[in-house]
């Protein structure tokens, strides 16, 4: 097996454990949150945190479309520089019969693709 195909594989299997671990999370955040928010196994330690997703004012949403359009003036323009360019693997999986399997997307933060990536 060459190192792409390898490389594919343990992705494979990631998405599986992936989409196992996220249908556990509602069970184990309410055992977790039964029994002070903390589990211990093994030298390791599970935590439940709990974080809030905000919705802004029409006044906020406006300035991030504006900030957002005004990024892309400046790349367009040249006004902006590249800061730092990295290799970012995209991992995409269909089922047998059709069907995509998502994956939940990296978060790259300022990170943008040069090109949309090329479609199998």
């Amino acid at each position: 097996m060459n190192t792409v195909d390898r490389y594919i594989e343990l992705r494979k299997q990631l998405l599986e454990i992936e989409t196992e671990l996220e249908s556990l999370k509602p069970e184990v955040a309410a055992h977790l949150r039964a029994q002070g928010g903390l589990a211990r196994a093994e030298g390791c330690e599970l935590l439940l945190r709990t974080y809030k997703a905000w919705n802004y004012s029409p006044e906020v949403a406006s300035l991030q479309l504006a900030l957002n359009e005004a990024k892309r003036h400046e790349r367009l323009d040249g006004r902006a520089s590249v800061r730092e360019t990295r290799d970012m693997l995209v991992f995409r999986a269909t089922r047998p019969g059709g069907g995509d399997v998502r994956e939940i997307p990296d978060e790259y933060g300022d990170w943008e693709a040069d090109e949309p990536a090329a479609q199998g």
